[in-house]
């Protein structure tokens, strides 16, 4: 009875310490034209280092420290797209009738692709004023040329494959920018809590494993420490550019001025996920598609019976 009694007061003890983990959630969006923005690249992933080391064990006449680390590679259940655009005219009102012209359109179009009116949100963003230069002779006078307004469209979709048709549809009413995009998933409680049990489970395999090999018994009840992020793929895309140049060979004794235009080089980006080293389990391991992936680490101390 009285064993029966700890154990049930481990239990607790161990539920309170685990309301008390340390939740990290890195959250983000994919790659849309905002990539451009980015400064630096590692200064915005995910740090897979950031997180305590897999399969880290430590033991001492005290105490068995064991690390669990798990990754799952998920699919989106859903996309939210934001498209801008803008418009100018002389007046105010015929920059809102031109762009109001090309969003109604838009948006009729989109049901063709099964995207419904309630799917999409008309932000608005700016009204300003535009100027230019007149000039008279050697004088230039700045002048009010009109308006213009900028609106911004944003579309949610569960279905990856009208992303493409929506942007190119988009361009048919000359709404080229495509600003980001956002992944999400429905139930990342269910997802947390999944992969919480499932590194439970690794934890108490390598504990049982460590006392046998070494002779201990734990005494008491553990406590425990978790982390747990959701890394969305824009904080994983990285760039390069893949180029040879000449050297130009100036010669300082001609005082003839030259022009060196430089050509334009291409610049690459790339999603570049979460390794799958350095994991005690990888769950989706091969999917290709870029979607969501959630990191759980925990770490377990187990007191030890010093007696033996």
């Amino acid at each position: 009875m009285n064993t029966q009694v700890q154990q049930l007061n481990g239990k607790w003890k161990l539920i309170i310490a685990l309301l008390l983990l340390n939740v990290l959630s890195v959250s983000a969006q994919i790659s849309g034209n905002q990539v451009y923005g980015k400064n630096n690249y590692n200064g915005n992933n995910y740090n897979q280092e950031s997180l305590p080391n897999n399969s880290k064990v430590s033991i001492n006449d005290n105490v068995l420290s064991v690390s669990v680390k798990i990754l799952l590679n998920k699919k989106a259940d859903g996309f939210v797209m934001t498209l801008g655009l803008n418009e100018e005219d002389e007046t105010v009102a015929g920059c809102s009738k031109k762009i109001t012209a090309r969003i109604t359109g838009f948006i009729e179009k989109m049901k063709s692709l099964g995207v419904k009116k309630e799917n999409v949100y008309i932000d608005f963003i700016s009204q300003t004023k535009i100027y230019d230069f007149e000039v008279n002779g050697m004088n230039s006078e700045q002048i009010e040329k009109g308006f213009e307004i900028k609106k911004n469209i944003i579309v949610s979709t569960s279905n990856v494959t009208s992303l493409e048709k929506i942007i190119a549809l988009a361009s048919d009413f000359e709404i080229h920018d495509v600003i980001k995009v956002e992944y999400y998933n429905n139930e990342t409680d269910a997802i947390h809590n999944s992969l919480f049990d499932e590194a439970l489970v690794l934890a108490e395999a390598k504990k049982i494993r460590y006392m046998k090999a070494f002779g201990k018994r734990i005494i008491g009840t553990p406590t425990a420490t978790e982390e747990f992020a959701t890394v969305f793929p824009k904080t994983q895309y990285n760039t390069y550019q893949a180029f040879e140049t000449a050297e130009i060979q100036t010669n300082y004794n001609n005082r003839s001025p030259y022009l060196k235009k430089i050509a334009r080089k291409n610049k690459t980006f790339y999603y570049d996920g979460i390794s799958s080293a350095g994991f005690d389990k990888v769950i989706n391991p091969n999917q290709t598609e870029v979607g969501i992936q959630y990191v759980m680490t925990i770490t377990m101390h187990y007191k030890i019976d010093t007696s033996i």
